[in-house]
């Protein structure tokens, strides 16, 4: 069967307010699943995995377990990357707003059903103006990186997925587990500045998001210890006074180096010719799994009965 686009977005707000979160969340959330389904063509399955878990996801057991300038480390008390992605994303705009760099690292629930939405992420940073890196690690789901850029019509968005986390998710946790980010100036200097490199820019804010994002991209010959999962965004504010006018350019030409390296690049006008195409034609899905979508999003309204399956009203004597 097919849904119109409009009901992607509308199908999962329900299901997230049924399960008892707030508006504000249940939106975002619902933008979340929209976004895998228009830029990967799996929201509304990622949507039906998530069914039994929604109802013990609480935003409220994550707290924050260390704070510096740049850099803040946050106990998700096992709750998966969907609940802790919103405010990570928010401390880590605050920071770069401030010191034109932040970073947040969130631990997560291991075998994390909702880490397909993570992509999601760094196209809201990149929709509010900042360049996002996303990189995470899952003990079951593999690792990846994500980067990001504003872009039109759409942010440019691409990613790179691992075995084991990349070199620049395990340096970056190093220098948290070093305490280097209590640094108030430079916190990653000496992580990403540990051997020789060909200089490619003048400005060392500008190196370091070079050498940051090629990091990125190489695989880690030291994987972390299996019973750790997380994930880290890191949101560059390219406006400001700390870098030179050219970081947005420096990522679009690194994205364009290195695309044959990336596992994928959603390129805007390939998911604007997307998006048009599902508008048209709809959405495909399973029968059975729009069946339980529907239950779940519309049962704790309404419990189903007999009455109800022949049009019967609810049935009230």
């Amino acid at each position: 069967m097919l849904l119109s686009i409009r009901e992607v977005p509308q199908l999962a707000g329900r299901c997230f307010s049924a399960a008892g979160f707030p508006d504000g969340t249940a939106q975002t959330n619902a933008d979340a699943i929209w976004w895998t389904e228009a830029y990967r063509g799996s929201g509304i399955t990622t949507l039906h995995h998530l069914l039994g878990d929604l109802s013990k996801w609480d935003r409220s057991d994550l707290s924050l377990s260390n704070r510096a300038s740049m850099v803040t480390t946050v106990d998700s008390s096992e709750q998966p990357s969907c609940v802790s992605a919103g405010p990570a994303l928010d401390l880590s705009c605050s920071q770069a707003q401030q010191h034109g760099i932040g970073i947040t690292y969130t631990s997560i629930a291991s075998d994390d059903e909702s880490l397909p939405l993570i992509g999601h992420t760094a196209y809201r940073a990149a929709e509010r103006g900042y360049v996002p890196i996303v990189l995470y690690t899952d003990t079951e789901n593999g690792a990846g990186t994500i980067v990001g850029t504003p872009d039109e019509p759409q942010p440019l968005i691409a990613e790179r997925t691992f075995d084991d986390p990349s070199v620049g998710y395990v340096k970056i946790m190093d220098a948290i587990e070093r305490g280097l980010h209590q640094y108030r100036n430079y916190p990653l200097m000496q992580a990403f500045f540990d051997r020789e490199e060909e200089n490619r820019y003048s400005n060392a804010e500008t190196r370091l998001l070079d050498r940051l994002m090629r990091r990125s991209m190489e695989p880690s010959d030291r994987p972390l210890p299996t019973d750790e999962s997380g994930f880290l965004i890191v949101c560059i504010d390219p406006l400001h006074p700390r870098y030179p006018n050219e970081v947005k350019g420096i990522v679009e030409q690194f994205i364009a180096d290195e695309a044959d390296e990336f596992t994928t690049v959603f390129r805007p006008e390939d998911v604007q010719e997307r998006v048009g195409k599902m508008v048209n034609e709809g959405v495909e899905i399973e029968r059975e799994i729009w069946d339980d979508i529907f239950e779940y999003s519309s049962g704790v309204l309404a419990p189903p009965f007999e009455g109800s399956r022949d049009d019967a009203g609810f049935g009230l004597e």
